[in-house]
């Protein structure tokens, strides 16, 4: 049973401490997007976005609303983008990571991430195509996150990829500069 003085706690966190939902986070499988071309792929990651995730805001702001706590962050994680286009070159990332914002945009959430890969056991052909479109992929896009793991305690940190992503970060730095 629910006392009385935890409720009155969690009135005074609402009302004087400002209590916010601060992010909710939907998470969603793209493997199955995967599509023959660069094209196809990126139309079927668009439509999935928006079909799964079309209500994502409306409903936050709902049951925000109806408890009368704010969520502050909508936002979608997805697959790994290097799996997604494994038969991508770094055109093709960067068409995939413009695809992905645009899903963002359509169903209005904040932030999406995923548009990422897993390096620290070794590269694939995608996953150096990965690396070479981040600069122009995170410059270009306003609601995706990427990121590159090049270290685990099974596999050790992967050199090769830490130097690739350093020249990648650099660049992304002289693309985005103001």
């Amino acid at each position: 049973m629910i006392r009385s003085d935890q409720i009155l706690n969690t009135v005074d966190m609402i009302q004087k401490e400002n209590l916010d939902v601060r992010t909710v986070t939907l998470g969603l499988s793209l493997l199955d997007c995967r599509r023959d071309t660069v094209d196809a792929t990126c139309a079927a990651v668009r439509a999935k976005i928006e079909r799964v995730a079309g209500r994502l805001v409306d409903t936050c702001d709902a049951i925000g609303a109806e408890y009368a706590i704010p969520v502050v962050n909508k936002r979608i994680a997805v697959t790994p983008i290097a799996l997604v286009g494994s038969n991508c070159d770094a055109d093709g990332f960067v068409a995939l990571a413009h695809a992905l914002d645009e899903a963002a945009g359509a169903v209005g959430i904040d932030i999406l991430g995923g548009f990422s890969a897993d390096v620290a056991g070794g590269f694939t052909a995608a996953d150096r195509a990965y690396i070479d479109a981040l600069p122009r992929a995170l410059s270009a896009t306003a609601k995706v996150c990427g990121s590159v793991n090049v270290g685990s305690t099974r596999y050790g940190i992967n050199m090769d990829a830490v130097v690739m992503l350093g020249a990648a970060v650099k660049a992304l730095a002289e693309r985005s500069a103001d």
